[in-house]
């Protein structure tokens, strides 16, 4: 599997993630009439790592979680889920190694989509 079906299938996975979104995390965009409050992961930087010999296996790779809700509990509620599931992981994950996984920067935002 790929890094992005490894990281959702470990979110789709746990339960208290599960009893708030569902299965509305995806990549990229929402679904267009998905419900709320989902989750919508982002690739927004990716890193290789090199020695002398050449590259490595190891990729250093940032990924932004957008937490989409109709009120800001709700929204707080689902960003405890996904910091306490993901914040310190390591391990292997389907066919992910992953070294070392971690919550960098949290910050808050409103927004409102095309219908108001």
């Amino acid at each position: 599997m790929s890094l992005k079906a490894d990281l959702t299938d470990l979110l789709l996975r746990d339960p208290a993630l599960a009893d708030l979104v569902g299965a509305r995390i995806t990549w990229g965009r929402r679904a267009p009439g998905e419900g709320l409050p989902a989750v919508v992961l982002t690739r927004v930087g990716a890193t290789r790592d090199y020695h002398m010999k050449g590259v490595t296996a190891l990729r250093r790779t940032r990924i932004q979680a957008e937490i989409l809700a109709t009120t800001l509990a709700e929204a707080g509620a689902v960003e405890a889920a996904l910091t306490a599931r993901l914040d310190g992981i390591r391990g292997p994950h389907g066919g992910t190694d992953v070294r070392g996984l971690f919550v960098e920067a949290l910050r808050d935002g409103l927004d409102t989509d095309r219908d108001g």
